[in-house]
């Protein structure tokens, strides 16, 4: 079909590094780039209207462009934003979206809301580009921000995910966006295909990678190429809104609709910074408690610090999930060797030696990667700083989940044990030396006041490990686990409710794996969508030795157990293979420590490496769990949704290697099922290691889960080496029927959202301690509790429903509020909801995000 009309869209693509450090690329943005910017558009500012060149920017680069010193350079660059040659889209960069958090992901979708505030615009459109996939959350996140319409741009190497060109892509509450699938580039032509049967078509000229701008006869240029074999053709310079807003109002009914997950092939990368990624995963919940207790305690509401702490803590996590983790290797490792790298420790030790500038570059560029995280939680310490009473001292504990809580973690600053008295009823807490305790119950969104009491005779006494003459055995009334005292063997994990046994041969162990030069050879011809030099470096690793793949399992040295308190521990500490460290990267050690609390229905597994060493040898351990189980049925949490690995993944996605966020569940046709919480690593194969793994589809064979601890397998732009001591938790639950009958989200909020701790101020102004909601509510996931934005006096509370079935969902309020309005993600209001007596009802589809707004409260909460 010949177009009727063509928008051409002008952008570059943004790598926040690669291309030089993250911090440079930010300022080449700001001055460099902007003045290319200003002197094309400006060059081109008398052109007929539509003919105007016109750059795009996500929001977030946007934002620091803007951000500048200069008055008349700022106000050059406000002039073509307002008249609309400046534009931004509604993301606020390129992520590894299933890596990312709910809420984290919700507070970047804010900027462009922020944007469309200040400028009275109203972006719909969204893109990213270079890594070919992302999960089916984003268009439900997307809906939530007013986004209709998003583009992706593959990587031109990577092999795409199967789909059409064109598609209404949608998540799992139902929410639809349109979808253009650009395999194997960035962009695309400025002419339509032949296979293109639409009048109206989108131009999208991108530059690569921090490129900047065309130059301003470009604008000539693609006007005659059209003109010269589609005479009759409309050519519009503008936005991705422009072909949105045009195309989505002719009402096509023949675009496909795909409700798959387009899992991340690139999101082995997440492991290669181990520390970090478990730092970010617990931040996310942190912020989301800090800002909360903030929010509901009104000595703390109205105060800037903590609001905007929360604010730059979101945003320093959301920019560790940006997807440039560091900078590109094959322009900084590269230099005289003729197309190879350095491997082996002494060729490694030699070119440092001789190009010292770029291999502190390289490493720079990492570091500048985990500035992030700890800048994050710099922020969140801000928000809420540790609390430090002195004996008598009130100190309340606040829960940040919508239901009651029996018996919660709490930590307080304290350099004695002791404990906390409830004034009211004398009941006391043990609190250890090192400040942890166990509290509760405490109500909904509430807080519970105590008396800290120091009290050195209040510490267990420090029971220490004894060998294992026999098989270890620890258990409860819900878990049996038995351990061979010779050979270090879980050979026993029962679930003693149901009868079930669960551990095959391995459970537990720690593997460590070499990657082979035919694996990587294997790999890059099964992943390759393109063939060039720059592939071969990025996605291998040239001049790798000629190698065979070895795979080390850790070797049990001892076996010892302990009780203190209530809970029982047996600990197994390994040694590894001469081999695996002396030419390659392994752990000096690993310790694998087991624990049942008495009362518990779940088991704690910490595995812990010490001196893990460097090498840039490719490379992977992992946590590996061999199942009993005869039909296996998996489910995996990413990012606020449930999918179904066999079902639910598109046809070229990632089958090898998911990204988890909270659990990975396992049911067995008898109706028992097994859930894993990773708390520190996201990172989980099916079946067998899906390191330098990729197939169209995978089906696995065995049923093992391998939790990834570390992988190096990226030849470019993430760490080569890794090296330090970790530790890894893992919670394991043996429970009846599927992933909703145990409740497993609810398990998982218990064990991340920590009670926060913090001190009344004075007796003037006490801690507010009635709870937010009268009862609890279950079957929710509490996102966040925040102040309003905007100057907005109201409170807002978002949740989500963790069914993937449509619910009604009522909510008690404790307190009055005038008026509950439902709003989108950003908080643009849709509606007035019913309100009674303090009683609101919601409708909620599968996953849905909620937020609502609680305005003009009227009574007063109770004071302690």
């Amino acid at each position: 079909m010949k177009p009727e009309k063509i928008y051409v869209v002008f952008k570059t693509h943004v790598d926040l590094g690669f291309t030089d450090l993250p911090s440079k690329v930010v300022q080449q943005y700001k001055h460099q780039m902007m003045d290319d910017v200003l002197t094309v558009c400006e060059a081109t500012a008398d052109n007929p209207p539509g003919h105007r060149y016109v750059w795009t920017l996500p929001a977030w680069m946007l934002k620091q462009c803007l951000n500048e010193d200069d008055a008349q350079r700022r106000e050059r660059l406000e002039k073509l934003v307002r008249d609309g040659q400046l534009c931004w889209h509604g993301l606020p960069f390129t992520t590894h979206t299933e890596f990312c958090g709910v809420e984290e992901y919700m507070r970047g979708l804010y900027m462009n809301e922020e944007l469309n505030r200040k400028y009275g615009k109203e972006v719909i459109s969204a893109k990213m580009t270079d890594v070919p996939g992302h999960t089916w959350m984003l268009p439900s996140l997307l809906r939530q921000a007013g986004i209709q319409f998003l583009h992706l741009g593959v990587n031109s190497c990577s092999a795409p995910v199967d789909l059409p060109r064109l598609f209404w892509w949608e998540g799992p509450d139902g929410s639809r966006v349109l979808t253009w699938y650009s395999a194997g580039e960035y962009g695309t032509s400025l002419l339509p295909p032949e296979d293109w049967h639409y009048p109206v078509w989108l131009a999208l000229m991108q530059t690569h990678d921090n490129i900047g701008p065309q130059s301003s006869d470009i604008v000539s240029q693609l006007l005659e190429d059209v003109a010269a074999k589609y005479p009759d053709a409309e050519v519009q310079l503008g936005t991705m809104d422009d072909f949105a807003r045009d195309f989505i109002a002719r009402g096509y009914s023949d675009i496909p609709v795909i409700r798959k997950d387009l899992a991340d092939s690139w999101i082995h990368g997440v492991g290669t910074y181990p520390a970090e990624v478990s730092s970010v995963r617990q931040l996310r919940y942190d912020l989301a408690a800090k800002e909360s207790l903030n929010a509901v305690n009104h000595n703390r509401a109205g105060s800037a610090g903590p609001t905007e702490a929360i604010r730059q803590g979101y945003e320093q996590t959301l920019l560790f999930g940006e997807h440039t983790w560091g900078i590109d290797i094959k322009s900084n490792l590269l230099p005289g060797r003729h197309g190879g790298r350095a491997i082996w420790a002494e060729d490694i030790a030699r070119d440092r030696a001789a190009f010292p500038e770029t291999y502190a570059k390289t490493e720079q560029s990492w570091e500048e990667q985990r500035d992030y995280v700890r800048k994050a939680n710099r922020f969140a310490s801000e928000a809420s700083p540790s609390i430090v009473p002195i004996a008598g001292q009130k100190v309340a504990a606040y829960n940040p989940l919508p239901r009651e809580r029996q018996s919660s973690p709490i930590w307080i600053d304290v350099d004695s044990a002791g404990w906390l008295r409830d004034p009211v009823n004398g009941e006391r807490f043990r609190v250890n030396g090192r400040g942890e305790a166990s509290v509760g119950p405490i109500g909904p969104l509430a807080a519970r006041s105590f008396i800290w009491e120091p009290d050195a005779s209040a510490e267990l006494g420090v029971q220490l490990f004894e060998p294992c003459e026999t098989d270890g055995v620890i258990e409860n009334s819900s878990i049996r686990i038995e351990v061979n005292a010779k050979t270090g063997t879980i050979f026993r994990f029962q679930d003693k409710r149901n009868g079930k046994e669960w551990a095959s041969e391995g459970f537990g162990t720690y593997l460590y794996e070499v990657f082979g030069k035919q694996d990587m050879l294997k790999f890059v011809k099964d992943y390759a969508y393109d063939l060039t030099d720059w592939y071969i470096n990025d996605f291998s690793k040239p001049g790798y030795p000629r190698i065979p793949y070895a795979r080390y399992e850790a070797q049990a040295v001892s076996v010892e157990s302990r009780r203190i308190g209530k809970r029982q521990e047996i600990r197994i500490r390994y040694g590894v293979s001469p081999d695996s460290r002396g030419e390659f990267g392994n752990a000096e050690s690993a310790m694998l420590t087991v624990a049942l609390e008495e009362d518990g229905d779940g088991a704690d597994f910490t595995l812990q490496l010490s001196d893990k060493k460097k090498t840039a040898f490719a490379e992977a351990g992992h946590f590996v769990l061999p199942l009993l189980a005869k039909r296996p049925q998996y489910r995996l949490q990413k990012m606020g949704s449930v999918v179904n690995p066999l079902e639910d993944i598109a046809r070229g996605a990632n089958f090898r290697l998911h990204c988890v966020d909270q659990w990975v569940d396992v049911c067995d046709e008898d109706g028992t099922g097994l859930a894993v919480f990773p708390l520190d690593t996201p990172l989980c194969s099916l079946g067998e290691s899906g390191v330098y793994k990729y197939d169209l589809v995978y089906e696995p064979e065995q049923p093992v889960l391998l939790f990834n601890l570390f992988n190096n397998q990226w030849g470019t732009n993430f760490p080569q080496w890794i090296g330090g001591d970790f530790t890894y938790r893992f919670h394991i639950v043996p429970h009846d029927g599927d992933w909703k009958q145990a409740r497993l989200e609810e398990r998982a909020e218990q064990l991340r959202y920590p009670l926060q701790a913090y001190l009344p101020i004075t007796e003037e102004k006490p801690a507010i301690i009635e709870p937010l909601l009268m009862e609890s509510v279950y079957g929710v996931r509490w996102l966040a509790v925040k102040p309003a934005e905007n100057g907005d006096a109201a409170m807002v509370c978002r949740w989500m429903n963790v069914s993937d079935e449509t619910r009604e969902i009522t909510f008690r309020f404790n307190r009055t509020y005038s008026e509950i309005v439902r709003c989108s993600g950003v908080e643009r209001e849709i509606e007035k909801l019913p309100l009674q007596n303090g009683t609101v009802t919601v409708h909620a589809r599968p996953f849905e995000i909620v937020t609502l707004k609680l305005r003009q409260e009227v009574t007063i909460a109770a004071r302690c």
